[in-house]
Order: C-alpha cells, then structure tokens, then sequence
C-alpha cells in the first residue's frame, strides 16, 4: 500500500497565522475539530493542541501560544458552520472548560456511524474500511503538554481532523437513503446544547479506588493519605496515580504501619517510592494517629426505586426499538438522554415534550411509545 500523502498542515502560533486560519475557516461551510489533551501527564488537565480542517487546508493550533481565543468560538458558535467531530463529547466538554466556547450544528461521525449499525465504531477503524488508510495510533497516549512538538506528533495528531470531512462525506448519502439523518444531526444538537464542560480535577477520597470497602479507621487514615498523594501531584504537576496507585493507599490504610520498613512489604508500593516518600507517609500516619479525621459520608447518587424502575423499562423498550428498526439502541434513544427521562416523573405528554425539547424529532417519532412505557411502571 503507498503512503498516504498529506497536505502540510498551517501551524498556527502567531497573531499572523491565526488571523489567516479565521479567514480561511470563515469562509467554510464544515469545519473538522479534534483535540489532543494531556491528562496523563498533567495535575490539570488542559487542551494543548487543536486540530481544525477544511476542505482543503489543516492547522493545528497551539492554543498555548494565546491568551484569547474568543474569535475561534465566534465561528464554533456560528449556525451557519457544520462543526464534525468523532466522539465529540470529550472534545466539546474539554473546550468549554478551557475556552468557554459554545457549538451550534455538530455532526458526529461515531454518532452517524452508530445510526448506521456500524459493526466497529472506533476511527482508526472507519478510515481503514472507508480509505484503505491504517492510522498509527502510536502517540495516542504522548505527553501534548510538552514543547516542542515532535513533528511525528503533529503529523500523527493532523490526521484526527483531516479525514472527517471525507469521512462524514461517506457516511452521509448512507444517513440519508435509510432515513436516519435527522436523528444524527438531533443527537449533534444535544451534544452540542447539554455537554457540560468538564470539571477541573478536584480532591475526593470517593475516587479512589475500593474506598468504600474500608473500616471507619481505614478510611479516615486512607483520607490523610490521599491529601498527601494530592499535595505532591500539584507540586509535580503530575496526576495523582503517578505518584501512589490507588492500591498503594488502600493498603496503607488497612495495614496502618507503625515502621517505615513496613511500607516495603507492601506489593503495590516500589521500593523506589519507599525511598522517596517513606518518610512523608509515616509523617502523615503519625499526624493521623494523633488527630484522626471523620470522613464525610459519600453522597448518594443511587437511583430510587421509581427512577430504576422507570430506567429499566425504557432500556427494555430502546432495546426492542432498536432490534425492530436494525439500529443499536443509543441511536433510538441516547442513554444521557434516557437517563434524564427515568429521573423526572410525567403527568402528561406535554411535561415530557418539554423534558424532550431539545430532541423533538425523537419526540414526534417515539413521543408516544415512551410516554406509554413511562405509565405503565406507575401501574
């Protein structure tokens, strides 16, 4: 197979090239949006590149290199504009945190893909069937904060923008001979309108890992440790698992040590880590020892019965749609969107319109069949 030959993409670092890349994108009617981020290598995580395309060009953004980007957002915002992403969820959550950006017309190709019954959703697998292109994915999992970039890096992180536009270009003559177009570009406004930007990494002991299967005492000391995993990984701006596995801190707080050496019997804790912060950790078991802290309980985020009840019987239902139109059941009904659904309870067609304003074709085209599903679980 002959490589496959790719433009040179604009890379844009400057007042200068960023101003062209506008008045370029401006003028298209799609625009091809990825982004690569560095959560595995940062306490933070933040956008460190932004791959753009059109129809002729690619740019990736070095969004480092500029204190504001509001004029970007203004052609992200434009309705006019058909923005394509490939599981833009991740994307457009990123973006909004990091950018405050809004989106008006997304096209996803893993939600069209999905609305095809698509027997392999991923990318790299699409542009293989559709292309002959095999995508190395080799710096999938690469360090984005650091610069320079290699440019392998570029040219890796220049093909997650520069096949969309090709690739939505097969998918949708398909969307629109079976009728099923409408229900992608519905479930592209709903990313668009209700994925919340995403939350910056906070502190919770909750999030580690077999937290809840401890004693009160384990707990309380497994809190102190991790305030201390999550004070070196600021410092080192690095993500806690870096520092300590999360089994690392289950350990010591069911073993509770009273000696350093102990910390080297341990199976999840390196000796490398022992050198380096066996002192901090008995510091920190002492100080708990002497001042153990109450955890505050977990908060609940457990369905009650009438939500479980209610989810289940519109799972049941979404699946059997789905089976009857050939479709996977997340193109009947996206599962954010069934979830929100099992959460409120409904008095009449018109609260679950209001509930579905934002998927209105699902509404006229399923309205009547969810509402139905919804009553019968009060019976």
């Amino acid at each position: 197979m002959q490589p496959y030959k790719m433009p040179e993409a604009g890379i844009v670092n400057s007042p200068e090239t960023y101003q062209q890349m506008l008045a370029h994108l401006a003028t298209q009617d799609t625009i091809a949006i990825d982004t690569e981020s560095n959560s595995l290598h940062a306490y933070h995580e933040r956008v460190c590149l932004i791959q753009l395309s059109s129809q002729e060009r690619d740019f990736l953004l070095d969004p480092f290199a500029f204190k504001d980007l509001s004029e970007l957002g203004k052609l992200f915002a434009r309705s006019d504009i058909q923005k394509i992403f490939h599981a833009g969820d991740y994307d457009v959550a990123c973006l909004k945190r990091d950018f405050d950006f809004t989106f008006h017309n997304i096209f996803d190709t893993m939600i069209a893909a999905t609305a095809l019954a698509e027997p392999n959703l991923g990318f790299a697998a699409l542009i293989e069937k559709y292309f002959g292109f095999v995508l190395d994915k080799k710096y999938q999992r690469a360090n984005w904060g650091e610069r320079p970039l290699k440019p392998e890096m570029l040219r890796y992180a220049q093909y997650d923008s520069h096949f969309l536009i090709p690739l939505r270009g097969v998918l949708l003559p398909q969307l629109e001979e079976s009728g099923r177009l409408q229900l992608v570009l519905e479930e592209g406004d709903g990313m668009a309108r209700l994925v919340k930007p995403s939350e910056p990494h906070r502190e919770d002991i909750w999030r580690v890992k077999g937290a809840q299967d401890l004693s009160s005492d384990a707990l309380s000391l497994l809190g102190a440790l991790n305030h201390l995993r999550e004070t070196i990984a600021s410092k080192r701006d690095v993500p806690p698992f870096k520092v300590f596995s999360d089994r690392a801190l289950i350990e010591i707080a069911q073993t509770q040590p009273h000696y350093i050496q102990e910390l080297g019997l341990l199976p999840s804790l390196p000796e490398r880590h022992v050198r380096r912060y066996g002192s901090l950790l008995m510091q920190a078991i002492q100080d708990w020892r002497e001042n153990p802290q109450k955890v505050s309980s977990r908060r609940n985020h457990r369905l009650s019965d009438a939500e479980m009840k209610r989810r289940d019987a519109l799972s049941n239902w979404r699946k059997q749609a789905g089976l009857k139109e050939g479709l996977p059941s997340n193109a009947i009904i996206s599962r954010e969107l069934m979830d929100r659904l099992a959460h409120l309870e409904f008095s009449n067609k018109a609260e679950l319109e209001e509930a579905m304003r934002y998927f209105p074709y699902r509404y006229e085209r399923y309205g009547d069949a969810i509402f139905q599903v919804l009553e019968r679980t009060k019976e």
